[in-house]
């Protein structure tokens, strides 16, 4: 059964999103709030902790970037000459890309400025509807830096320059209380966002279940990951089931309250979108997020938002 949990705030209730790994569908654009801004609705003292924590932006030291003037050559002469990298994102999914106080924040945020540093330019990141994103760059954007799943279909249309690494993970309280085993739903209530491909995964769980004659899986969806990470800390929710990156922030900011229950399942890589064609700047950006490896700026910038198990060894350039 889905169900709006009664912890919610009514504004998170009116708002809807979608999962990063449902790769076709498109975040609405109303969604331009951080996914893990506090619910006003909080019921219980470790769900207001855990939201008072979420809301904490950490500030990531870029002292140690220096400009690379070999890699700033590979740049196309157009950017070069401009001085500016223009990115386009999605910003309704924390820790990737979000606002707080209406500013753009999240570790593909950071990444863009250790980015500009590497190459000399400045850099300016614009609101977008999710969908919309790859139709735009190289014209509106010079790249896309938004959460994206690098597969196949994309790579029809689209180069991208891997830089992260994420999949499906699951939270539940410290100490695990439900005794949950996230491939054993029946009878569980897991907490997903609505439209996700979570809740694709929890409802089919369910179905499974009453085809076996089991309880059913009560699927709690919510309008954000915010509420959901709420209501698992609160405990009217049994086991979080979201992105990695989403799970791992929860946990970092939860002061103890959640843990990661399994492994993290469906890994794919993230990637930055460049138009299809553009090698010079796909070349450029592959030798700066190597650099930012190499030197250790890129474990800095995810450790910071609590993401460093993606980390990656290799930034490739990724062709259809």
């Amino acid at each position: 059964m889905i169900q709006i949990g009664e912890c919610e705030s009514d504004a998170s209730a009116a708002t809807v999103g979608t999962s990063r790994r449902t790769f076709l569908r498109a975040l609405p654009a109303a969604l331009v709030a951080s996914a893990l801004v506090p619910s006003l609705g909080a019921c219980t003292r470790a769900s207001e902790e855990l939201a008072a924590e979420a809301s904490l932006i950490p500030e990531v030291d870029f002292s140690g970037i220096e400009y690379q003037e070999d890699i700033a050559a590979l740049l196309p002469e157009e950017i070069r000459a401009r001085g500016e990298l223009v990115n386009g994102a999605e910003l309704s999914y924390a820790p990737g890309e979000f606002l707080s106080n209406g500013k753009a924040v999240g570790y593909d945020i950071d990444l863009l400025t250790a980015l500009g540093i590497v190459f000399g330019l400045k850099t300016r990141t614009e609101s977008a509807v999710f969908s919309q994103i790859i139709p735009a760059v190289g014209s509106k954007y010079d790249v896309g830096i938004s959460g994206f799943t690098v597969n196949e279909e994309r790579l029809q249309t689209v180069t991208m320059v891997s830089y992260f690494e994420a999949g499906i993970s699951y939270a539940v309280k410290k100490g695990n209380p439900y005794s949950i085993d996230p491939h054993k739903l029946c009878g569980k209530r897991p907490a997903v966002q609505v439209g996700s491909y979570q809740e694709e995964i929890a409802l089919a769980a369910d179905e499974q279940c009453r085809a076996e004659g089991q309880r059913p899986v009560d699927v709690l969806a919510y309008a954000n990951n915010s509420d959901a990470v709420t209501n698992v800390a609160g405990g009217k929710a049994d086991v979080l089931i979201a992105d990695s990156p989403v799970t791992s922030y929860a946990i970092a900011r939860s002061r103890g309250s959640l843990e990661q229950v399994g492994d993290v399942e469906e890994s794919a890589l993230n990637g930055i979108v460049v138009k299809k064609g553009e090698d010079q700047l796909a070349e450029a950006l592959r030798a700066a997020v190597q650099h930012l490896i190499d030197t250790g700026a890129m474990r800095t910038i995810m450790s910071a938002w609590g993401n460093d198990a993606g980390l990656i060894e290799k930034a490739e350039v990724k062709k259809a």
